[in-house]
């Protein structure tokens, strides 16, 4: 809300346009990628992102997201592909044992994975993951590269990490695309090339529909005016909202979204102390920056939360008036708007605090299952 809306949509607008520009080049000078990438048996559309792809466990075909919905289901229960019975979620890890034994690489990725990450009740074991990741890109399975790439990049090999990357990249896979971005925008590996990064993360962005990396790249870079891009604020918050949403973001990436939207907010409206309501960025801004120096991967302590903190218990936001210690009405919700009285605070809610008050955010993290500490 910190943008103006008309601001925003002629940015996003201008971004796409700037995107597809990216893309068609790209795609002109590594024309063997669309040969590699899968193509979905049911639509026949070409799948690049890897989070809108979904494997079926019955056969190992990977088919569009979309199109996976209606096939589970069908009246019998079976896989028009394969004729197989969909087996339940619950078999999942007994599958992957059994397929990936048979030596399926869709099948030793997903267990790899699983042991990699110590999730679905394994216990962390990188050397089977790295062995079953092997067995899977020996078979010409490139997102075994990039799994391979990631592990490599934990253990801090981050030559052999580009290397894994920059080979499954070829092959079509964006997600490693977006892991080199990330590499060139900080010269790990590589050497240090923010035009390379804006490059390849814009490829990325675009063609797949959640690319943390990459947004991240972009998001960075526009707020900087990096890589050959002139600075935007509004391309900045654009990337980056769809960024702060991952549970596994780390506090650095939160308190970069806060800064970029408060200085937003100082951009679009220069002339107020604090911005409008429902143009006010500082309840949003305060939730991430909280968030970030109350995570577990914390480094630091925000500098000026403080500050942010005490500011914003001075005026009362809807007529600014200065507020006395002894009487503030708070917005209980987002704890970042105070005011003088009831009346005050009802008339904000109307006139746009909804709007910005972190409310609906909440609810909408609180949805997605992942935030159990919203």
């Amino acid at each position: 809300h910190a943008i103006k809306e008309k601001d925003m949509e002629r940015e996003v607008l201008l971004e796409e346009q700037r995107a597809s520009k990216a893309v068609e080049e790209y795609l002109q000078e590594n024309p063997s990628i669309l040969k590699e990438v899968n193509e979905c048996p049911i639509c026949l559309e070409p799948i690049f992102d890897v989070n809108g792809g979904v494997t079926l466990m019955c056969c190992g075909k990977k088919v569009r997201k979309s199109c996976s919905f209606p096939l589970s289901e069908t009246v019998s229960g079976t896989c028009p592909l394969s004729r197989e019975k969909f087996p339940h979620e619950s078999e999942s890890l007994s599958i992957y044992r059994s397929k990936a034994a048979a030596g399926k690489a869709w099948a030793q990725c997903s267990l790899g994975t699983h042991y990699a990450k110590g999730s679905s009740g394994l216990a962390v074991d990188e050397q089977k993951a790295e062995s079953l990741f092997r067995s899977a890109m020996d078979q010409g399975y490139s997102r075994a590269q990039c799994l391979l790439g990631l592990l490599e990049r934990s253990r801090y090999n981050h030559s052999e990490a580009c290397r894994l990357f920059e080979a499954a990249a070829a092959e079509g896979n964006m997600n490693a695309l977006a892991y080199l971005a990330s590499h060139y925008h900080i010269g790990e590996g590589v050497e240090k090339d923010a035009v390379k990064a804006v490059r390849l993360g814009t490829v990325s962005a675009k063609l797949q529909s959640t690319c943390i990396c990459a947004n991240l790249v972009l998001g960075y870079c526009f707020m900087q005016g990096e890589g050959g891009l002139e600075r935007s604020l509004a391309r900045s918050v654009h990337y980056m909202k769809t960024v702060v949403e991952d549970p596994e973001l780390d506090p650095n990436s939160m308190r970069l979204y806060a800064t970029t939207l408060l200085a937003a907010s100082a951009f679009y409206y220069p002339d107020h102390n604090i911005a409008p309501s429902g143009h006010n960025a500082i309840p949003e801004a305060l939730f991430w920056f909280r968030r970030a120096d109350a995570n577990p991967m914390n480094a630091e302590t925000v500098p000026f939360l403080g500050s942010l903190e005490s500011s914003v218990k001075e005026l009362c936001a809807c007529c600014y008036r200065t507020l006395s210690t002894d009487k503030q009405n708070c917005c209980a919700e987002c704890k970042a708007a105070y005011y003088c009285s009831r009346e005050c605070q009802a008339a904000d809610w109307k006139a746009g605090h909804k709007k910005d008050c972190v409310k609906a955010l909440k609810k909408r993290l609180r949805a997605t299952g992942r935030f159990d500490d919203i």
